[in-house]
């Protein structure tokens, strides 16, 4: 499966990725304040696993929802950076192999992730196996293929990211593959409807 954190595994990447990412106060701010709008039309109050965690950006808004909070990464720099500002427990894992028994957690959140998976068969695994440690919900995001940047790209007015780059997604594509892992999307968010090529969905067991 492809390892985005690959290019974060240097031992200072955790806080140049926290330094430089998310350098303006609009773009630190953006995936929190959907999370934290999506945990609370939703009720979500328990065990919540966050993965990949990265730098422990989006703790600040999962602590108050959270009873026991756990956030898992691949990369060792990351999870490193991320015991310094939160309290959470960390595991290094990642998303195709999380070392927890099914239903562990009320909650799961999976932000910029999805859209490193180039492969359908890769991002049905992962979407079965964030719901699989999932006792309720996943909040995770992808990359709409029916959003400006992507039709942008498809008309070359934009320059793709290349094999290794970051791939948009149908919507229709995620709700089929969280359907076969026993789930339903009962959610969209975005920033901006159509302009905002990030968008956050939230998949609940049947």
């Amino acid at each position: 499966m492809t390892r985005p954190t690959d290019k974060w595994s240097a031992p200072s990447s955790g806080e140049r990725y926290a330094a430089t990412r998310f350098a303006s106060r609009r773009a630190a701010e953006r995936d929190p304040r959907l999370v934290a709008a999506l945990l609370a039309r939703h009720g979500v109050r328990g065990r919540v696993l966050d993965v990949p965690c990265g730098t422990a950006r989006l703790h600040d808004v999962l602590r108050p929802h959270a009873g026991a909070l756990v956030g898992a990464d691949l990369s060792e720099a990351m999870l490193a950076s991320a015991a310094r500002s939160s309290p959470a427990r960390f595991v290094r894992a990642e998303v195709a192999h999380l070392p927890f028994h099914a239903r562990s957690f009320d909650v799961v959140v999976c932000c910029r992730f999805l859209h490193h998976l180039h492969d359908e068969s890769e991002l049905a695994a992962a979407l079965a196996e964030l719901l699989r440690v999932s006792d309720r919900l996943v909040i995770a995001s992808i990359w709409d293929s029916a959003s400006w940047p992507a039709l942008r790209v498809r008309l070359g007015l934009k320059r793709a990211e290349g094999p290794r780059g970051r791939r948009a997604v149908e919507r229709a594509t995620v709700e089929r593959l969280v359907a076969r892992a026993g789930a339903r999307v009962v959610e969209w968010r975005y920033s901006f409807r159509w302009l905002s090529q990030q968008a956050f969905f939230v998949a609940e067991r049947c």
